[in-house]
C-alpha cells in the first residue's frame, strides 16, 4: 500500500528529471500573483528575485479580461497579455497549460506537458478548493515512428491542446512577446517550433482532450465517451460541479443535469434506472438547491462533496468540474468499465450545454478519460490511488437534507478589468546626463496615450513621441488613453537597454563577481549575489564601485587580474553549446556592463589598452561563432562593441599592440 501525496497544481509546473524549463503558455478564467509566482519559481528554478534581475518572460499568461492586471514587476517572469479585440466567446473560462522543458545537458532533446485543469490559477486552488488536474508528458524522441508507440495519444492531446491555445492568441496582444529585442525571445519561438512538430505527424488518435469552440461539451460527450472507455451501459453516474445553473424559480430538475442523463441514456451508455449522484457545495449550488425534491423523485441523491483523507479535515470546498461514469455490482469492488470527464466547465448551459460564443457560450476545455482500474473502497491488497474516493470528490454516506442546502450566489457579471493598451511595452534610453532621468519610447502606434509620473502628471514629450522620465530607470509605468467619453489605465512594463521586461536593477559589480556570474551560467546569480539590488527599481543612492557602495582599494596586479577574467571567459565560452549561444551573449554583455565602474577597468583605460581586444579572436570564441557572418558571430560582436562603450576602451589600443 502506498502513501498517497498527489501534487498540488503548482507541483505540476516542476520540470521532468534532467530537464529545465524553457517557456509555456496559460490560459484561464483568473490568476493571482501567489499562485504564478510560485508556479514559475518551480517552472524555471529561479526566485522572484532571480527572474527580476534577468529580466526574460518564461510565462505568458491569457486570462478573461474581467481579471485584474497582473504586472510583471509582481510576477517576474510572467507577461499577462491584453484581450486586443472582441473574442467570439463570453467568458474565457478554459483553464489550460502548455509548458516546454529542454534538456537540461542534450539541448535537442525537449518535453512538452499539458495541464488540464478545474482550478484557476490562483492560491485559493491550492489552499481552499477541491480541484481536479490531468497532467500528460511528451518527449522530443516520442515523435519518431516506432510499433506499439503508446504516446501517440499523449501526442494527440498535446497537438490539439496546442491548436486551441495558438487560436486563442490571435485575440490578444502579442507585440511585447514578438519583440526580437526581449530577452528570452527565441525561447518562445522554439516553444512553438516543438508544437508545430506535432501538427505534421501521421494521423494520430481521436483526442480526448476536447474543447467547445465547434461544439458543446454536452454534445461531444456520448460519442467521446464510447470512443476512450467503449460501448456499453453503465449504472453509475456521479456529477460534481463548484457552480450550478441560476434558480429558475419553479421545483424542477436542472436542465443540464437532464440533458447530460438524457444523452448518455440515448447514446447507450446509461441505464435507464441509473445510480444517479450529484456533488455539491451544500451553501452554494444554485438550482440544485432549489431542485431537490424533483431530483429526489427521480431517484438522484444530492450529496455534498466528498474531502479525501490526505487534507487531514482542512476545509475544502468544491470547485472541480466532473462527471464519473462506471457500472457497480454489488457483488464486486470494482468500478467497472469507468469513464471521467474533467475540465474548466461548470454543469451550465454558458459552461456545459453551449459552444463558445458572444451570445452566451464561455469558451471551455476538458478531457475524457478511461482511468486506471479504480475500486469503490479500500481493500488490503490495494494501492490508496486506486481508491476512486481518493481520486474524485466522491463519498456516499451522506445525502444533503433541504435544510442544509441553500442557492448561494449566483454568477457575477465581470466588466473587463484589463484591455489592451495602445502600447504594449516602452524602450528606456538613458540620457546624455544621468541626472535628468531618461527617456520612455514606444515603436509604432496608431492611438494617443499618456505616460504618467509617479506623482500622476503627464510626462513631457518630444516631437518624436519620446516621453521624459523625471527619475531612473523605471521596471513600469502607467499609461492612460481615451476610450470614447471616459479614460482606460493600465501598467505597461519597460524594456531596457540589455533587453530585459520590467527587470530590476542592475548594481555595480567588481571584477571578481562578475566572473562568478559568468561561470554559474545558464544558472542565474544566487540570492546572495542579488541581494543588494533594488528589487522593485525604486532607486535610491548607490555608491560607485563595487556591490553594496563599498570602496575597493586599488589592486597591486591589475593586468593579471584582467587577464584572468579575459581568459576565463573564453575558456568557459568556447564550450557553450550553440543553442545557449544567445543566452550567453545576454549574460556576457549584462554582467560586463555591469562592471564597468571597477576601478581595474579604470587603470586600463589610464594605461591606453583595451584588455577586451583578445576576445574578438577566432581562437576565443566558439566554432559557429568565429566572424560576424554567422548570425552568433554577428550577436557576439554586437555585445563586444557594446561592453567597450560601456568600458569607454573603444578606441583604445589593443593588447596584441602592447608588445
Amino acid at each position: 500500500m502506498t502513501d498517497l501525496r498527489p501534487l498540488s497544481l503548482a507541483q505540476w509546473f516542476e520540470p521532468p528529471e534532467e530537464m529545465t524549463g524553457h517557456f509555456g503558455w496559460l490560459c484561464g478564467y483568473s490568476a493571482d500573483a501567489d499562485f504564478l509566482d510560485n508556479a514559475a519559481e518551480r517552472f524555471t528554478s529561479q526566485t522572484s528575485r532571480q527572474r527580476a534581475y534577468t529580466g526574460q518572460v518564461s510565462l505568458a499568461l491569457l486570462l478573461d479580461p474581467g481579471n485584474p492586471q497582473l504586472s510583471a514587476v509582481d510576477v517576474p517572469g510572467v507577461l499577462h497579455l491584453a484581450l486586443h479585440q472582441d473574442a467570439p466567446f463570453n467568458l474565457l473560462h478554459a483553464k489550460v497549460a502548455l509548458l516546454g522543458y529542454r534538456h537540461s545537458v542534450r539541448s535537442d532533446e525537449w518535453s512538452l506537458r499539458l495541464i488540464v485543469s478545474t482550478g484557476n490559477w490562483t492560491r485559493e486552488t491550492l489552499e481552499t478548493s477541491l480541484d481536479l488536474a490531468w497532467v500528460v508528458d511528451v518527449h522530443s524522441t516520442d515523435l519518431v515512428p516506432k510499433e506499439g508507440n503508446e504516446k501517440r495519444q499523449a501526442l494527440a492531446d498535446v497537438r490539439a491542446a496546442w491548436s486551441l491555445m495558438s487560436w486563442l492568441r490571435r485575440y490578444f496582444d502579442l507585440r511585447a512577446l514578438n519583440n526580437p529585442a526581449l530577452r528570452g525571445y527565441s525561447h518562445s519561438l522554439e516553444f512553438e517550433s516543438w508544437c508545430e512538430r506535432l501538427m505534421h505527424l501521421d494521423p494520430l488518435p481521436v483526442p480526448k482532450f476536447i474543447d467547445n469552440r465547434e461544439a458543446s461539451l454536452l454534445q461531444q460527450l456520448p460519442a467521446m465517451v464510447e470512443a476512450v472507455a467503449g460501448r456499453g451501459l453503465r449504472n453509475y453516474l456521479g456529477m460534481g460541479s463548484g457552480f450550478y445553473e441560476a434558480p429558475s424559480g419553479k421545483d424542477a430538475v436542472p436542465s443540464v443535469l437532464e440533458k447530460i442523463v438524457t444523452s448518455l441514456q440515448m447514446a447507450g451508455l446509461l441505464t435507464k434506472r441509473p445510480n444517479v449522484n450529484i456533488f455539491v457545495n451544500p451553501t452554494a449550488c444554485q438550482a440544485v438547491a432549489e431542485g431537490l425534491e424533483a431530483l429526489r423523485g427521480r431517484g438522484w441523491y444530492v450529496r455534498p462533496a466528498g474531502k479525501p483523507a490526505y487534507f487531514r479535515g482542512a476545509g475544502r470546498t468544491l470547485h472541480a468540474k466532473f462527471l464519473f461514469g462506471c457500472h457497480e455490482r454489488g457483488n464486486s469492488n470494482a468500478c467497472n468499465s469507468p469513464w471521467l470527464y474533467l475540465g474548466s466547465g461548470n454543469l451550465t448551459n454558458a459552461g456545459f450545454a453551449q459552444k463558445a460564443s458572444p451570445e452566451g457560450g464561455n469558451l471551455e476545455a476538458g478531457v475524457v478519460l478511461q482511468p486506471s482500474p479504480l475500486f469503490w473502497s479500500p481493500e488490503r491488497s490495494l494501492d490508496l490511488d486506486s481508491v476512486v474516493t481518493n481520486r474524485l470528490p466522491i463519498q456516499w454516506e451522506d445525502v444533503d437534507s433541504p435544510l442544509s442546502l441553500h442557492p448561494g450566489a449566483g454568477m457575477p457579471d465581470r466588466e473587463v478589468s484589463f484591455r489592451a493598451a495602445p502600447v504594449a511595452f516602452l524602450r528606456w534610453t538613458p540620457a546624455t546626463d544621468a541626472a535628468i532621468g531618461g527617456w520612455l519610447t514606444a515603436d509604432a502606434v496608431s492611438e494617443a496615450f499618456e505616460v504618467l509620473q509617479p506623482d500622476g502628471k503627464p510626462c513631457m514629450a518630444d516631437e518624436a513621441s519620446r516621453f521624459r522620465w523625471p527619475g531612473e530607470h523605471p521596471r513600469q509605468v502607467q499609461v492612460r488613453w481615451p476610450t470614447g467619453v471616459t479614460t482606460s489605465a493600465c501598467m505597461v512594463p519597460v524594456l531596457d537597454e540589455l533587453g530585459r521586461l520590467a527587470a530590476a536593477k542592475l548594481t555595480p559589480l567588481g571584477l571578481e563577481e562578475a566572473w562568478a556570474q559568468l561561470a554559474s551560467f545558464p544558472a542565474p546569480p544566487s540570492d546572495d549575489e542579488l541581494a543588494d539590488a533594488d528589487p522593485d527599481g525604486a532607486g535610491g543612492d548607490t555608491t560607485e564601485g563595487t556591490p553594496g557602495g563599498s570602496v575597493r582599494a586599488t589592486r597591486t596586479y591589475p593586468i593579471r587580474e584582467m587577464m584572468a577574467l579575459i581568459e576565463n571567459i573564453a575558456d568557459r565560452q568556447t564550450g557553450i553549446e550553440k543553442p545557449d549561444w544567445a543566452a550567453w551573449c545576454n549574460r556576457l554583455e549584462q554582467t560586463l556592463i555591469q562592471a564597468a565602474s571597477d576601478d581595474v577597468v579604470e587603470q586600463f583605460r589610464c594605461l591606453g589598452l583595451n584588455p577586451l581586444s583578445p576576445l574578438w579572436h577566432a581562437p576565443f570564441r566558439p566554432d559557429y561563432a568565429e566572424s560576424e557572418t554567422t548570425p552568433e558571430g554577428a550577436r557576439y560582436e554586437e555585445v563586444l562593441r557594446k561592453v567597450e562603450e560601456a568600458w569607454q576602451v573603444t578606441t583604445l589600443s589593443a593588447m596584441a599592440e602592447l608588445a
